[in-house]
């Protein structure tokens, strides 16, 4: 080989060697600081950055034990859950009914959740479970048929009202439900049909009236049972598909023990978390803080590690 192509691959051979130097040093830093606070987010933010280190089964082990702990009482023998999703609407002055049009959606969302609890999840009623987690929903869809003069008419989806809940009980009876509702549309159809840029479907309309609602509730029941740490890891996972559910759940929440870590998510612009943290913190607390870390540990400092509702 030429000497101007080995000094060229030599140095090509040292810059790797370099760069996985500095990888290595910056797993095991941010493995130290993972021991150091010895919580679930912490460990999962490591996970995040450092999915295959040598640390990683290590991690994960310690992350699982530690939401394992933090569960609540009534549901920590919870190893098996069926997932039940039942939705209808009916719609106003015919006799259609409309099925299973977010389910696919919510039930997908559950399950992820649910698995990254550590819990097994089944469809059959058949198969034995230690719970069942139950979201209905259900409601009605109007309408009315619109058409310029002369042309022939056409039906316009106006509006929906949702209801429902979502539904954790264990075969011993302990149980968690909360209930939620909700609405969207128009009474009005549009002046000019041709100026639609998409027809508007029961899909559609539904989505805009209840999906917010319903995954709230998932989040809020997930988070109650299996605590609320458990919620904060989930922000890092983003091939966990995570939804808009896990926020507003974490500022309804308004648990203390969570505030600590959402702080230090703030800082975290590596892992791109920093945005849902700050959004939670503001919903959670009322303060309008700005994305500096240390402006949220001072007022957390000032309230003492307490929630104050008059905030809000």
């Amino acid at each position: 080989m030429p000497y101007g192509k080995r000094v060229l691959l030599a140095g090509l051979l040292a810059a790797w060697g370099l760069s996985g130097c500095q990888g290595a040093l910056t797993a095991q830093g941010d493995w130290e600081r993972a021991q150091a606070r010895r919580t679930p987010v912490a460990y999962e933010r490591f996970l995040h950055l450092h999915p295959d280190s040598q640390w990683a089964p290590q991690a994960r082990q310690e992350r699982d034990q530690l939401l394992l702990a933090g569960r609540s009482a009534a549901f920590r023998d919870l190893k098996r859950v069926r997932l039940v999703v039942n939705e209808e609407y009916a719609q106003a002055n015919a006799p259609a009914l409309y099925r299973n049009l977010l389910a696919p959606l919510v039930s997908y969302a559950a399950e992820k959740l649910l698995r990254y609890a550590g819990v097994e999840v089944v469809a059959d009623s058949a198969v034995a479970s230690d719970a069942v987690y139950t979201i209905e929903l259900g409601g009605q869809l109007s309408g009315t048929e619109y058409g310029e003069a002369g042309q022939r008419p056409e039906f316009y989806w106006t509006g929906a009202s949702v209801q429902g809940a979502v539904t954790l009980k264990m075969a011993g009876g302990q149980e968690i439900r909360e209930q939620f509702s909700g609405g969207a549309g128009s009474p009005e159809p549009p002046k000019n049909l041709r100026l639609i840029l998409y027809k508007t479907t029961p899909n559609l309309i539904i989505s805009q009236a209840g999906l917010a609602g319903v995954e709230e509730k998932i989040a809020i029941v997930i988070g109650k049972a299996f605590g609320s740490q458990l919620l904060v890891a989930y922000l890092y996972p983003q091939e966990a598909e995570k939804f808009r559910g896990t926020n507003d759940a974490l500022a309804r929440l308004r648990d203390p023990h969570t505030v600590e870590a959402l702080i230090e998510m703030v800082d975290e612009v590596d892992t791109g978390v920093y945005d849902d943290a700050v959004l939670i913190l503001r919903a959670m607390t009322g303060q309008k803080l700005e994305f500096e870390p240390e402006e949220w540990r001072q007022w957390w400092a000032q309230q003492g590690g307490k929630l104050d509702s008059a905030n809000l």
